[in-house]
């Protein structure tokens, strides 16, 4: 038995309440690692579902569209509507995280995106064109703003969540990410052949709700007091994240570039359907693959600045070879298309999880605390980055191919990223010769505002 001396030379026992400090301890120990695990597992189903409900319509939307009377102009519209929402409020909602809380917006976000995802199999019943096209702008918008929300306090929970690593979290999250946009399309098909129209839309959105039901219970719910909203003016003062949000823009240009394009050049070098099939599943699994090795390598060496520059090169090169470029009088083949898909998938993956940390560090480098405030600020600014992206690429792409050709498309969206590239050279040497200096490397951030046992759940407000 644990035993003390008093003054007088004689044997105590200890109270009950300090022999039992080491379990409470271990106790809260464990409630730390169970909240962290029901946050993560929480926010990857959410994701996963939330961005199934934006790729569900590729395959047959357009179809039944067309046979409503859209153009092809007006279904792309349609298309873009979404991240024209979701880059609009994504900052919004990374401003007002600390105030409606992180859990609040999550659970909101998705109930609205599934939501509208199954009221979107019912504008096949609207009775005029004319309304069918209304109802499928501003479901799409509607839908975006939710999602905007769901992925934007998804973001906001991990950095928050898991301070010390970052870059993995987060890498992980677009890895979910980008595994719904490879599954979205293909589960929509094969509903919509099985049921017809409405059946995708409801499923998949019903899957939505039913992850927002079972993180209602699952999620922690903890919270602390009111807090001031994030601050956005400060963030937006410093110049590393506008040459940050800049990175992630251009790489989901390039990205996204490719969907509407290189099916058609790799239907001229002879390539099956499921030839075709393979380069795309190939390019998601590169690049899922690469954000989380990027994510592991930023979380453990910090150096986000060479791995965002050596990864826009890596990009410039990928895309001048991919057409090939006609400057470059290299005859395309299969071969070289094959080598290059995943060569290029990895390293756009280089420009996605690391810019992101990079923000953190810069906006920890000038003075701003690490809390729910900055991580909500960043977290908005990088989505709004990546839906800027998502929707100037695909239209940029296909003008580039119905004027120039493929070869002169990649060629220019190459040169957009060598743009990029020099920009990342200049503003580094800029940094340290003349702006805030070299900076150390980032620590395991810590917020002094809130409790280590705030720390462990999340900065939320119960809806």
């Amino acid at each position: 038995m644990t035993i003390r001396m008093t003054e007088n030379n004689s044997e105590d026992a200890v109270l009950p309440s300090e022999s039992a400090a080491p379990n409470d301890e271990s106790s809260e120990k464990e409630e730390t690692t169970f909240h962290k695990k029901a946050t993560f597992v929480c926010a990857a189903l959410g994701t996963f579902t939330a961005w199934l409900t934006f790729s569900v319509i590729a395959v047959f939307f357009p179809n039944e569209a067309k046979a409503r009377g859209m153009s092809q102009t007006v279904i792309g519209l349609v298309f873009s509507s979404f991240s024209v929402a979701a880059g609009i409020s994504s900052p919004i909602w990374g401003k007002l995280l600390p105030l409606i809380g992180a859990r609040f917006a999550f659970l909101a976000g998705a109930f609205v995106a599934g939501s509208c995802n199954i009221l979107f199999g019912f504008i096949i019943d609207m009775p005029t064109d004319a309304t069918f096209t209304a109802f499928s702008f501003a479901i799409r918008l509607l839908e975006g703003l939710g999602s905007s929300a769901c992925a934007t306090s998804t973001a906001a929970i991990l950095a928050y969540t898991f301070p010390e690593n970052v870059g993995m979290s987060m890498s992980l999250f677009e890895t979910c990410a980008g595994v719904a946009f490879a599954v979205g399309p293909a589960a929509g098909g094969l509903l919509f052949e099985a049921g017809g129209f409405r059946v995708p839309f409801f499923v998949l959105g019903g899957a939505v709700l039913a992850t927002v039901g079972a993180s209602c219970f699952f999620m922690p719910d903890h919270g602390s007091e009111e807090k001031q909203s994030g601050p956005i003016v400060q963030v937006l003062k410093i110049p590393a994240v506008w040459v940050c949000m800049l990175a992630i823009c251009a790489n989901f240009i390039g990205f996204t570039a490719l969907h509407p394009i290189l099916s058609v050049h790799l239907e001229t070098l002879d390539f099956s359907v499921l030839g075709r099939s393979l380069l795309f599943c190939c390019l998601g699994v590169s690049y899922a693959v690469g954000t989380v090795v990027w994510g592991y390598v930023v979380d453990k060496k910090k150096c986000t600045r060479t791995v965002i520059s050596l990864g826009t090169f890596g990009a410039v090169i990928g895309f001048f070879l991919l057409g090939p470029s006609p400057v470059l009088n290299i005859t395309p083949t299969r071969v070289l298309v094959g080598l290059v898909i995943p060569f290029l998938a990895f390293a756009m993956a280089m420009m996605t999880i690391p810019p992101m940390l990079d923000m953190i560090i810069s906006a920890e480098w000038y003075g701003i605390p690490y809390n729910m405030g900055l991580v909500g600020i960043i977290s908005g600014l990088w989505n709004m980055a990546v839906s800027i992206g998502m929707m100037v690429g695909p239209m940029l792409a296909s003008w580039l191919t119905d004027c120039l050709g493929f070869g002169y498309a990649t060629t220019i969206i190459a040169c957009g990223f060598l743009a990029v590239w020099l920009v990342l050279c200049f503003f580094g040497a800029w940094e340290y010769r003349c702006g805030k200096g070299r900076r150390p490397p980032m620590e395991e951030p810590k917020d002094d505002s809130h409790t280590d046992f705030e720390e462990m759940v999340l900065l939320s407000k119960a809806p």
